[in-house]
This record gives structure tokens, sequence and C-alpha cells, in this order.
């Protein structure tokens, strides 16, 4: 829980410290407001607001944390933000607990002129008329980057429509979207407040915001449609979201839609689903199959299922629900998709392809103009020898349809290693030859030796002419190995 206090005058010192924005560390100002406001309780609220406004040290967030409170502390909330008016120095603004139109409206000098970044509206009492009042700060923001509407029980279809307009006219530039509702795990029609048309507006405004790097979605409508429409808009071109964490009442059917829509986007790094629907192996490998081609057959040929698979995605989570029973071997390979070995890039999927299938490519439909490139991928990923087999493999594209210095030198190559063999092949043959020679002359020379000293007990005994006579057919066959 953030810090918050309930007097103002614990700030006092740090905002009037002698510091510029530059180099002073950013404050947090959390105030929790409720009950009845005294005079001098006011006051201290008031002074405050006019401290924030003079101080020129960075207000890294004001978290305003409201309890149940009376007419007194609505009309020194008002004065408070009376003394915003113009201050430029907040970047984060928080409303929590019992918020409403009234409290909302209070800061609505403030909120025309700011540089606000962040602002979340979490647990409050808002609905339409609120975002009514908040309408031209959302149309006319140029800095807000986040934007955190959860656990919101008034907010609606309505809200949606209104916020998300007032973004999209203003030309937003929201880098993150978090909308949830507080019991999503209901009956989809229990307390009904953000329906499918609710769910098809965020959708739609996902489609539009080219600037959206990360979406947050927890809503008991988002079922199996409403998951493919958010699939839809996040395949779109100019999407550049990088982050999706999506909960609802969706299972197997919503997975393998997203799982489709999503296998050419460019742009997802990591992907957390929270499934309130059946959830099992049917879903896991679905999504398996959009960063691995190569996980089991599918209708499509390998080849097709390589280019139609992801290659960005990094990581896939599923959360941990009572209906998801996934194989964990499943849920840990989606979780290590960039840590797998190789990584699943598109040229490691192609390079494990065409190494499969090296003796034959002709499935890949290339011509020979796309040859030359053939040969520089396999020569950078593969050996000589995958070179060599690519070359003589059946059905390929001419390789060498149009001279070039480059034909010259693989066809120069080629020709001195099959010299080298032949060589090579022959000095083999010679030295085989050679070995038969020595070994049957070694053997005739023992042959002759044993039956020249036959019943001699030891060499050193034999007669001089036996010595004599041995030396001579000694002499006899090196001269005739010689010629």
């Amino acid at each position: 829980m953030p810090y918050v206090t309930k007097n103002p005058t614990f700030y006092y010192s740090s905002l009037g410290e002698d510091s510029t924005s530059e180099s002073a560390e950013p404050l947090h100002i959390g105030l929790l407001l409720a009950g009845t406001f005294s005079d001098e309780k006011a006051r201290d609220l008031v002074t405050l607001g006019r401290v924030l406004r003079q101080s020129s040290r960075p207000i890294r967030c004001l978290w305003l944390r409201f309890r149940e409170g009376d007419e007194s502390l609505l009309a020194a909330f008002g004065a408070f933000g009376d003394e915003l008016v113009g201050t430029t120095t907040i970047k984060s603004l928080v409303f929590e607990g019992k918020v409403g139109t009234a409290e909302v409206h209070r800061l609505g000098g403030f909120l025309s002129h700011n540089e606000l970044r962040v602002m979340q509206i979490r647990k409050t009492d808002v609905d339409l008329s609120t975002f009514m009042v908040l309408r031209p700060f959302f149309s006319l923001t140029t800095t807000l980057t986040v934007l955190d509407m959860c656990s919101n029980p008034g907010f609606d279809d309505d809200c949606v429509l209104n916020v998300l307009d007032a973004l999209l006219e203003g030309g937003t530039r929201l880098e993150t979207l978090n909308i949830g509702e507080n019991n999503i795990n209901g009956a989809p029609d229990e307390n009904k407040r953000l329906s499918e048309n609710g769910v098809a507006a965020i959708a739609s405004f996902v489609s539009k915001a080219p600037s959206l790097l990360s979406i947050t979605l927890r809503l008991r409508h988002l079922d199996d449609i409403g998951l493919g429409e958010i699939a839809i808009a996040i395949k779109g071109p100019d999407c550049n979201v990088r982050r999706v964490d999506l909960s609802g009442n969706f299972g197997n059917r919503g997975i393998k839609i997203f799982a489709e829509a999503i296998k050419t986007n460019i742009s997802l790094r990591t992907i957390s689903f929270g499934c309130y629907k059946t959830l099992d192996d049917v879903g896991g490998m679905a999504l398996l199959n959009v960063v691995d081609p190569f996980s089991q057959p599918a209708f499509f040929s390998e080849w097709d299922n390589v280019t139609r698979s992801n290659h960005t995605l990094q990581s896939i989570y599923i959360l941990d629900r009572p209906t998801v029973t996934m194989n964990k071997g499943i849920v840990e390979r989606l979780q290590s998709i960039s840590s797998l070995s190789p990584h699943r890039t598109l040229q490691s999927k192609c390079w494990r392809h065409i190494d499969k299938n090296i003796e034959d490519i002709s499935h890949l439909g290339l011509n020979s103009k796309c040859m030359p490139m053939v040969l520089a991928f396999v020569h950078q990923h593969g050996t000589m020898d995958h070179l060599f087999r690519l070359i003589r493999s059946r059905n390929t594209p001419d390789l060498f349809t149009f001279p070039s210095p480059e034909k010259a030198r693989i066809l120069q190559h080629m020709k001195k290693i099959e010299r080298e063999n032949q060589r090579l092949k022959k000095l083999l043959e010679f030295e085989r030859e050679e070995s038969d020679g020595l070994r049957e002359e070694n053997y005739y020379l023992r042959t002759r030796w044993f039956q020249s000293g036959k019943g001699a007990k030891k060499c050193c005994f034999l007669p001089h002419l036996k010595l004599i006579e041995m030396w001579t057919l000694l002499v006899e066959l090196l001269r005739g190995h010689a010629v």
C-alpha cells in the first residue's frame, strides 16, 4: 500500500527545499481525505496546494485516497484544487476510494493545464458524469502515456466510449491502457457493466492507437469472441503493442482464434492469459504452434507453417486457474520461447527446414534468380557438404543460368577438390599394392629362412655356406624390389 497521511504539513519541509527539477529526487505525496475538516486542517491543505504550485521539486505521484466525508471535506478539497491551478511538476495523479464526480470536478482547473503522464482511477465511485467532466482533459492532453481504470463498479460501456473517443479526438499518445473489473470470474450477466459492446469498443481503440505498447484487460465479457476481436486489432499492420495481459471468460476456442491471428504479428513480446473457461493441451498446442512450426504435424505443409509462424514472441504465460489443465511441459515451453535453442527466429526456422530437405527444395517455389541467395544462406549456416548436396539436389532450379564470377569461382573450387580426390584415390591404391607386395616378400623370405635352417638349433651355428646363401637370396630380393 502506498503511504498516505491525514496531515498535509508533513510535506512542507520537503517541498520547501532549495532544489531544481533537474537535480532533486521526485517526491511522492499521499493524502488521506476523510471525515470532517476543521478550519485549521482546511488551511493546511490549502497551504499544501500553494506550496506545490510554487515548488520546483518534481512530484512523482499525487495519491488522493478518499473515505467517507462531509461538506467540509469537499470544500477544503475544492480550495486545494484551486491552489493547484498552473502546477506542472506533478507527473502522476491517482484517485482512490470514495471519489465521484464532485471530487473530480474540484480539480478541473488543475486538469485544464498540466503535464500529467499517468492517471489512475481505481476502486472509486466514478460514473459517466465523472468522465464527462474529464473529457476535456483526455481530448487535450499531450503528455498522458498511462491510463489505469481498474475495479470501478460504475465504469460501464458509456464510460469506455466517452474516454476512448476523447483520447482519439486529441490524437492520443497513450502507451499503457489498463481496464479491469473487480470480480471477473462471476456469472457473465451478473451486475452487468462492461458488456460485449464495451469490449468491441476497446478493440476498436487498440486498432486506432499506434502509440499503445501495453494492454491489460480483465473483463467478465471478454469471451472467446471478444478475445478474437482484440487479436484482430493486434494483428493490424500499425500495431506496436509489445505486452498484453488478458483475463476473462474465454478458453480453448478463444485461444485458438487468438493464436491464428497473431502468427504474423511482429511487435508482441509477452502475453499473459487468465482463462476462466476450460483450457487444456488443445489450446496449449495451438499457442505452441504459433512459435514452433515443428512441434507437431499440421494441416499445412511444414514450410507454410514456418512462414506463417510468429518469430518475435519471447514468452506466453498461462495464469493458474481452476479451469486450466494444460500439461506443465507445454506451459514451461511457452514461458521460455526466447531461451529455446536455437531461438525460434525466422532464420533459425528456415535453416532447420532446409537442412531437413536439402536434397529437394523445389516445394519452396523459388526461381533461378533466388538461388544465389539460397546458396549464400546455406553456406552461412551449413557446411561444404550441405552446399554440394544442394547443388546436386533434385528438382532444384538451375543454379548457374546467369554466368557470373561467383559461378566461375565455385566451379573452379569444385574441380580442384575433384582433382585432389582423384589424386588421393590413386595414392591410396598404390600404397595398397605396395603393402601387398611387401607382405608377400616378407612371407617368402621367412619361409626360405626356416627351410634353409631346418634341424639347426641356433642361427649362430649354421654353416658358413648357409649364411652366404641366405645373404645371396636377400640381395636378389632387394634388387628385384628396386627394379
